[in-house]
């Protein structure tokens, strides 16, 4: 385009241009997030509430790490103990090592050293030097740091040892004796069938058919072994068997006649191909009954089947009670001697990706805080439990119920209701009229009977697809949550599909996915994770409901459910236990009033028509 001749606003001198330029560069525009951002920052109680979710959350992420007592571990009382206060002093001190030793009057309701996940030694003792002495070669051999308790003996040994030192250590994974199986080259396979061992009673009425009986059903198991050179397996190797079969796979337990140190009992694994049922009365190695089997009756058989097997050789773990043993074996502490290792666990068994990384926390905790932690500041139950532990705790699995069954329902909901919204016509009524028909099923009752159900087939689930009670309550509450979010995606999408970014996509040939992935979706998030933040307390609300009924988080977890049940116990015309209401409560109550609080901050943040504005 020509200047215009004798035009001054286009009479630019090189200065001119240099300026402007250097203008254009410093200026930065601000984006939708960025902006967002600022005005949640200047809403005080939006970004207090966010604030104090994050330091909750980091809190109870990493509760396996934080020196609190065992949530689970129990304390015989009559009935629920008030909270300690920090500043009073205790009436009188717990007796260890329930509640540990190292602890004063003044301390005692601070910390102590009686975390109850612990193994405790047991060492018969001539006197407190020789306690010490044996306390300090425990302390080497498991690397920690340990509580001691010394109590007379039932009766003086023939050695003269009077006393019993209990030495406690913090327990880890390697303390426990375990048996590990090792292969072996023996293969062969398993012949399973059953039987009906049912006898029939004789007609009352002569000339009469005997009478139907229930039947009685019995299953043998009738193995053939051998080494990749033709050598038969020796059964009589063998003195005695157990069996552990959950569904189709079996563990078949041979225990040596012949102990050898260090190997434990053969493991024979194998997999049915179909479950049979009925007790293992039966079972037979190359031709011989095993000691205890009953005969076989080949009569008749029913199921039967023939599955390959293999044979392990049990290896025993090299636990601290047996390294403790060839320590004073080896070298003896004077006027001591090494009894035995008790282990006392204060935690469910952790599974999983996240549980993996709850060991972590709890190794890195043990070398951390050793036996410390801190008193019961909340108080107890009634079963002696800490409250303040079991609060924290609880809220970890509430927030993840929350959030994983809150993802769930994001991803099923953002993707069926922005396909529908986007494809329109016939497939988006049909869609939507899907939506209305599952919007008018009761939920709560669906869930009842998917929950029965898993209670009825958890073995198999968990044996065969890997999928336990707890990921199937997360699933269902997620895959109930969706139906809203997909009605608040289409009308998002509604009013996207016929801009002109989206028309310009068709027009350069962008295809259906990439439009609904690439173009719609990202342009929808803002009003998805306002709606995500306002979906969460709603989903922790239905999990506390559901575990209430019994129907959620099984004992011995812990969820805010199920305090809410220990706190119904605690209202009686007799005597209320208010910290067993109240701490809770109050727990939950600012939990789900925060994420309230801060999905309205975010709603006003993301709002584009405030866009700019203070």
């Amino acid at each position: 385009m020509a200047i215009p001749q004798g035009d001054s606003r286009w009479a630019l001198s090189p200065e001119d241009l240099k300026r402007l330029s250097k203008e254009a560069k410093n200026f930065k525009g601000e984006s939708l997030w960025s902006d967002a951002w600022r005005r949640l920052r200047r809403n005080r109680t939006a970004f207090l509430a966010l604030v104090f979710l994050a330091a909750f959350g980091g809190i109870s992420l990493i509760a396996p790490f934080l020196p609190l007592p065992s949530p689970i571990a129990l304390s015989l009382r009559d009935e629920a103990a008030p909270p300690q206060w920090m500043w009073e002093e205790p009436e009188s001190l717990p007796k260890p090592p329930a509640a540990g030793t190292g602890m004063t009057a003044w301390t005692a309701n601070l910390w102590n050293d009686g975390w109850r996940h612990r193994t405790m030694l047991s060492v018969a003792v001539r006197d407190e030097a020789a306690a010490e002495s044996a306390r300090a070669r425990i302390e080497e051999v498991a690397g920690r740091k340990s509580a001691i308790e010394l109590r007379g003996a039932e009766a003086v040994s023939e050695d003269g040892l009077s006393k019993v030192a209990y030495v406690s250590v913090p327990l880890l994974r390697t303390d426990t004796p375990d048996v590990i199986p090792g292969e072996t080259d023996i293969r062969g396979n398993v012949t399973a069938w059953r039987y009906d061992a049912a006898i029939p009673e004789a007609s009352p009425i002569p000339g009469e058919p005997p009478l139907e009986v229930e039947p009685d059903w019995r299953v043998v198991h009738s193995l053939e072994l051998k080494a990749p050179d033709g050598t038969p397996f020796d059964p009589a190797q063998i003195s005695t068997w157990s069996i552990d079969q959950r569904t189709r796979k079996v563990e078949l337990f041979l225990a040596r006649q012949d102990p050898v140190p260090g190997i434990g009992s053969w493991i024979v694994r194998y997999q049915l191909d179909r479950a049979i049922s009925g007790p293992v009365v039966t079972v037979r190695v190359n031709g011989q009954l095993l000691a205890g089997s009953k005969p076989i009756v080949e009569s008749n058989p029913q199921d039967a089947q023939i599955v390959d097997a293999r044979l392990f050789e049990g290896i025993e773990h090299d636990d601290i009670g047996r390294q403790l043993a060839r320590s004073f074996e080896a070298d003896p502490v004077p006027g001591a001697r090494f009894l035995e290792a008790r282990h006392e666990s204060g935690y469910w068994p952790f599974k999983g990706l996240v549980g993996r990384f709850d060991d972590l926390l709890l190794h890195a905790r043990v070398h951390v805080f050793g036996l410390w932690q801190t008193g019961n500041w909340m108080g107890t139950d009634s079963q002696g439990r800490d409250l303040m532990s079991r609060i924290v705790w609880g809220s970890r699995t509430s927030i993840i119920v929350g959030l994983i069954a809150s993802l769930c329902s994001l991803l099923i909901g953002v993707l069926y209701g922005a396909f529908s919204g986007l494809m329109g016509g016939r497939i988006d009524n049909l869609m939507m009229r899907i939506v209305d028909v599952l919007y008018s099923i009761p939920f709560i009752f669906v869930v009842i009977f998917l929950i029965t159900v898993v209670n009825e087939y958890r073995t198999e689930l968990e044996d065969n697809f890997g999928i336990d009670r707890e990921k199937i309550f997360f699933l269902v509450i997620g895959a109930i949550y969706w139906l809203t979010m997909a009605r608040v995606v289409r009308g998002q999408v509604l009013s996207l599909k016929n801009t002109e970014f989206v028309e310009a996509a068709r027009v350069i040939g962008a295809s259906t996915t990439r439009i609904l992935l690439a173009h719609i979706v990202p342009n929808v998030l803002s009003i998805v994770i306002v709606y995500l933040t306002l979906t969460i307390p709603a989903v922790m609300l239905f999990e506390a409901f559901l575990s209430f009924l019994g129907l959620g988080i099984e004992p011995p977890k812990v969820s805010w459910g199920l305090l809410a049940v220990d706190g119904t116990s605690a209202i009686n015309p007799l005597k209320i236990y208010w910290w067993l209401v109240v701490f809770p409560s109050l727990a939950m109550g600012t939990t789900l009033l925060a994420l309230n609080v801060l999905g309205d901050g975010l709603r006003d943040a993301l709002d584009p028509k405030l866009r700019g504005k203070s």
